[in-house]
């Protein structure tokens, strides 16, 4: 009798741990989660700064395009300026004139160009800046919570370890059919798979045994399972209800 009494407190014991160890571990796991949020925002951010600075360098290539071109205008504009010079009939030099005036209006409209382009550049420049020092500041914000949670996900493993050890020395002393028993059921039910009987009521599943079980459960001559949830169940004496 006792010997049961015992093997059913040491499974007990084992559920105990067990629930421990998977609170530590769930635990464990919402700190790696939020770890690895942070990281992904962090990702976000440096993506963001990242496109900022495409942005800004397409910007100045496109300026340094147009600049190239107003260059070439104005080379072509000096040549045709030299060509006005040597013309020898009236008509090459109206042609080379209209050449001339067509040339300052493209050009014209490629320094306006440039313009709008420097002005764009200016506020692209302005807002990877600050976009930079907002991913520092959040950078250096995540370091230090990562830190945080960090410690805590260890603390947690650290607990975990110990608790698993503490199990192992709480099993090491229990019949080995019993902890079977045990697996068997925790593969069977969600929850707790030790549970007490109270004025003939399981407390896994709330059903009500038969008469003549809660009667054979009070002997404690072996290992007994609800008949609704196959949970191991046990009678728990008056002064503990």
């Amino acid at each position: 009798m006792s010997d049961i009494r015992e093997q059913i407190s040491i499974l007990s014991d084992v559920q105990a741990v067990e629930e421990e160890i998977g609170m530590a571990d769930r635990q464990i796991q919402v700190l790696e989660n939020e770890i690895a949020g942070l990281e992904h925002a962090a990702g976000e951010h440096e993506e963001r700064v990242t496109d900022e600075k495409a942005a800004l360098e397409t910007l100045r290539k496109s300026y340094r395009e147009l600049e190239s071109e107003s260059k070439i205008n104005a080379e072509m504009i000096v040549k045709s300026n030299e060509k006005l010079r040597a013309v020898k009939t009236n008509k090459e030099y109206q042609s080379t004139l209209k050449e001339i005036e067509e040339l300052r209006k493209k050009n014209s409209v490629v320094e306006d160009q440039m313009l709008e382009k420097l002005e764009a550049i200016e506020n692209a420049e302005k807002a990877v800046k600050e976009k930079e020092g907002e991913l520092s500041a959040f950078i250096n914000q995540c370091l230090e919570k990562k830190e945080s949670l960090a410690d805590r996900a260890e603390r947690e493993r650290k607990t975990a370890a110990t608790l698993k050890e503490k199990k192992l020395q709480i099993s090491a002393k229990a019949d080995p059919r019993s902890i079977a028993i045990l697996e068997d059921v925790r593969k069977k039910v969600r929850g707790l798979a030790v549970v007490p009987v109270h004025k003939a009521i399981c407390m896994g599943c709330h059903m009500n045994i038969p008469p003549q079980l809660f009667n054979e459960l009070q002997r404690f001559d072996e290992i007994r399972h609800c008949p609704h949830c196959q949970r191991i169940i046990y009678w728990q004496e008056k002064a503990s209800e």
